[in-house]
């Protein structure tokens, strides 16, 4: 009984988990395209050196010029970007969420698989096999993120050409928990597949 209250607590942490993972995507789809009709309303947004959108409270106006950039205090503003790097910073994080979202949609299915007790059941082999790709994918597309990042360019309204090319952060994490997933999932994935083996003979014997 304990166990199956921890695997239905389990599965509403997932679904709670899914819930904010589709916010998030919907959000930074509906920040594009209001940004692209609205961009006073995105004037106090700025995008720090690990490409991370911020809100900073603080800003009263927004520099129209590349000299009054260089006398400010020299933020990166979304709204001064050009259109490809608007573009490249909010479809990569939205493909990377929607990839972690069909992630959290099998791992719920597992689980309710685990929930009606069929441990070794093929469904459940074919779920792992589907998140270890996903994972795989994921982690494949992080790697193509971060060895292929155009710097992002700021325009200002003197001249339509890139005046200041942003620094950036750049950040390995991923290459320490993805590979970690992929192999946890890996070895449960041999796991079932020896326990329905166990479980075929079983029946056969008897």
């Amino acid at each position: 009984m304990k166990t199956e209250k921890k695997i239905k607590l389990a599965s509403y942490f997932i679904k709670l988990l899914m819930v904010i993972t589709l916010t998030i995507i919907i959000g930074f789809i509906f920040f594009y395209f209001s940004s692209m009709f609205s961009p006073e309303k995105y004037s106090n947004y700025i995008v720090s050196q690990e490409r991370t959108l911020v809100y900073n409270v603080n800003i009263e106006k927004v520099p129209e010029t590349y000299k009054e950039w260089q006398s400010s205090n020299k933020l990166f503003y979304y709204t001064k970007l050009d259109e490809f790097s608007k573009f490249s910073l909010i479809w990569t994080k939205v493909v990377g969420f929607v990839i972690f979202f069909f992630i959290l949609v099998l791992f719920n299915k597992f689980l309710k698989n685990t929930k009606k007790l069929e441990f070794f059941f093929q469904k459940n082999i074919k779920t792992i096999n589907h998140i270890l790709k996903l994972l795989v994918l994921l982690f494949v597309f992080n790697i193509i993120v971060l060895y292929n990042k155009n710097p992002m360019s700021m325009v200002f309204e003197e001249t339509e050409i890139p005046h200041y090319i942003t620094t950036e952060t750049i950040r390995f994490n991923f290459l320490f928990y993805y590979p970690l997933a992929i192999i946890f999932f890996y070895i449960l994935r041999e796991v079932f597949k020896r326990g329905q083996e166990l479980k075929q003979e079983n029946d056969l014997t008897i």
